[in-house]
This record gives C-alpha cells, structure tokens and sequence, in this order.
C-alpha cells in the first residue's frame, strides 16, 4: 500500500526503473491535465493563465536578482512535475508514517494561518471565506473517505499546492499562498494542483499494482 513505511534504503537505493518508469508517467498524466486546466480553463475564467515558470523567475529574481531563460523555465517546470513531485511523493509516502494526514494538516494550518493573517489586514471577504470553507471542506473528506487510495490521491495534491503558492511563492516575493494579490489565481491554483496530484497518484498507483501483478 501506498502508506507503508518503507526502509530508507530501499526507498533512495534502488526505487527500481519500472517504478521510476511509473512514476513518471503518472507525473506526465497529471502535468498534461495541469497545463490545460492551467493555460486554457483559468485562462478562459480569470483572462489569464496560471504560469509555473514565471514563479521560477519570480524566486530567481527575487533571490539572486537574475532572470532566467524561458525555455530553461519550462525545462525545469516540466522537470518537477514529470518527476521531482512524484519521486518527493514516493520518498513522503514511504518515509512518513500516516503522511497523508500529516500533509493535510499542513495544508489546513498554513492555509488558516494566512486567512486569518489577511482577514485581520485587511477583512475577511466573502470570496476569502468561501475559498476557505472549500478548501477545509476538501481536507475533511478525509474523515468519511474510506477509498485509501483517493485519500492519498487528494492528500498530494493538496500539499503540491501548498509547495507552490505556500513556499514558493514567498520566496519569489508573493503573498502567502498569493492571498495578497486577492486570492482569484490562488483558488485555482488549488484547484489545478488538486487535480495534477490526484491524477499523478492514481496513475501511478494503478501502474505500480499491474507491475506488481505481473
């Protein structure tokens, strides 16, 4: 199953080529969802698309006052989420025992740490609020989810939004989960990395279970 812990080595050892194999394709899966949702859907609502690689500059200008090439944006874009998300997700779910829960906890504090931090600043809209009450309704489908493996599915998806816009984000010099910037590319943002995670999983897990099977 996928949250058994494992021994470290034979997580970062030899994770063997056909499960690399499978996590990258689950990783492709999503990312391939991701750039539709993420350049035409968000695009088609907001007027603009949700763009990686100019967070990678963002971080770069912001840290080291450099800009970087676009294509080597991409690059590194489609590097991280073909397989850097999904090798950190095999690492996590074997590695950190009831990891899901863990990083549904993370998600649900950081990002209720930022509402609130916000909602004092400057008010709690009733867009903020509802982004709240979505994402939290979200995380607590995992008190009646008895499908392990979507549970996972959703759980990774989530903290990968967290990654992004939690982390990364600031360190580009955004607000906090880009809750500053009013909170419209966040929400889909979430949206776009719940579904690039789950997708990513549950490729990867049903390929995994028809390797094993074989």
């Amino acid at each position: 199953m996928l949250n058994k812990t494992k021994p470290a080595a034979r997580v970062f050892g030899v994770a063997d080529v056909k499960t690399i194999c499978n996590l990258a394709i689950g990783g492709l899966a999503g990312l391939l969802i991701w750039e539709v949702f993420a350049r035409v859907v968000t695009k088609a609502i907001l007027g603009y698309p949700l763009e990686p690689a100019g967070l990678i500059d963002a971080i770069f200008n912001h840290q080291l006052g450099i800009s970087v090439n676009y294509w080597v944006r991409e690059a590194l874009h489609y590097g991280v989420g073909i397989l850097g998300y999904p090798v950190a997700f095999y690492a996590i779910s074997k590695l950190v025992p009831r990891w899901s829960a863990v990083l549904d906890a993370l998600v649900f504090v950081t990002f209720t740490a930022g509402v609130a931090f916000f909602a004092i600043k400057s008010g709690l809209s009733l867009g903020l609020a509802a982004f709240w009450l979505v994402v939290t309704a979200l995380i607590a489908t995992r008190f009646i989810n008895r499908n392990e493996g979507l549970l996972n599915a959703i759980s990774w998806g989530t903290f990968t939004w967290l990654n992004a816009l939690g982390i990364m984000a600031p360190l580009g010099g955004l607000s906090f989960y880009l809750l500053g910037e009013g909170g419209d590319l966040s929400f889909m943002s979430f949206v776009g990395h719940v579904i690039y995670g789950a997708v990513a999983v549950i490729v990867y897990d049903w390929l995994q279970r028809r390797t094993m099977a074989a």
